[in-house]
């Protein structure tokens, strides 16, 4: 995955956690309103920090995360059809590798 890649797959992770029936988990009890919506404001933030960043200033960055990133997105691929509160939380860590790339660039949403 390289710095676009990953503002590709965050804007789509994004998109799938804004499908109506991801609404199960704050309507069962698993997460509350608060923290779905502080994560999809989180996600929102540091997507159109990305969109308005040079690659080249992450690159290293991404690459070195890569492996993580890839396999948080293959776990929450695999499990947004199946176990929602799981690929939430796959979600919210993907969020924070990308914040933590983003500190150690020296960006902030």
């Amino acid at each position: 995955m390289n710095a676009a890649g990953m503002t590709f797959v965050l804007g789509g992770v994004y998109s799938v956690l804004q499908m109506p029936f991801f609404q199960s988990i704050v309507t069962n009890g698993s997460v509350s309103q608060s923290e779905f919506s502080g994560t999809l404001s989180d996600l929102s933030a540091v997507i159109v920090t990305l969109k308005n960043t040079p690659g080249s200033k992450i690159e290293a960055m991404v690459d070195e995360f890569n492996d993580e990133l890839t396999t948080h997105l293959d776990n929450f691929n695999s499990e947004w059809g199946s176990d929602l509160l799981a690929a939430f939380r796959e979600a919210q860590i993907l969020a924070g590798y990308v914040t933590t790339i983003m500190a150690k660039s020296g960006l902030s949403e």
